[in-house]
């Protein structure tokens, strides 16, 4: 008798496959962006500058809203005092660049994670936070950053804001311009959402965890 084990879950791995049935002749497209030599150090470092920026901003936001909200009423009228938390190093970090327009202008896409274990402040105290980020930047003509999204979250936080691993660019609706593609994360599952990249911000494509 033969017997077979069962998969493990962390053995399964998702691919998804995007195709048009209309598009048979077309050969495959790379959006990967060509970097010039020594860019691509000084891009990263803009990145990790801002990325870091963001996490600190979304770390003290919740450190007011969680003494915001252990304050006692009878000192509501008091001002806050709230001390800036520190913020924790970037780990996992992965940074990629693509030509998405077809224009020779890179889109960089950062993602990382960060680990912090909550002061006694914070409502879940004797747990260890885990935060993940997601930044999309271009840089101007000038090599200035521009910001057309950031998503950042933690491990409490799923149902507001989910988690985004990137995958890849693909195009998705054949007009040869490069879309974004994640998995998302969130209270509700795990998903699939596609962005488009505009001209000053990213625009939600499809999202498979809460369809239009």
């Amino acid at each position: 008798m033969v017997q077979t084990a069962a998969a493990n879950k962390e053995d399964v791995q998702l691919i998804p496959a995007i195709s048009d049935a209309s598009d048979t002749g077309r050969e495959p497209k790379s959006f990967a962006f060509e970097w010039i030599p020594g860019e691509e150090a000084d891009r990263r470092k803009q990145m990790v500058d801002l990325a870091k920026d963001q996490l600190r901003n979304y770390i003290e936001a919740r450190a007011k809203n969680s003494i915001a909200t252990n304050q006692p009423r009878s000192t509501s009228a008091k001002k806050l005092v709230t001390p800036k938390p520190p913020v924790p190093e970037l780990e996992n970090m992965q940074m990629v660049a693509y030509d998405l327009w077809g224009t020779n202008q890179p889109v960089l896409v950062l993602s990382a994670q960060a680990h912090s274990t909550p002061n006694a402040t914070s409502t879940q105290a004797g747990s260890d936070l885990l935060y993940s980020i997601v930044l999309v930047a271009y840089p101007d003509i000038y090599h200035n950053l521009h910001k057309m999204y950031v998503g950042i979250t933690d491990n409490f936080h799923l149902d507001v804001t989910p988690r985004l691993e990137l995958i890849d660019a693909v195009d998705v609706d054949g007009d040869g311009r490069g879309e974004l593609l994640f998995r998302e994360t969130s209270d509700q599952g795990s998903g699939w959402v596609v962005y488009r990249a505009g001209a000053d911000k990213l625009v939600k494509a499809f999202d498979s965890l809460n369809p239009e």
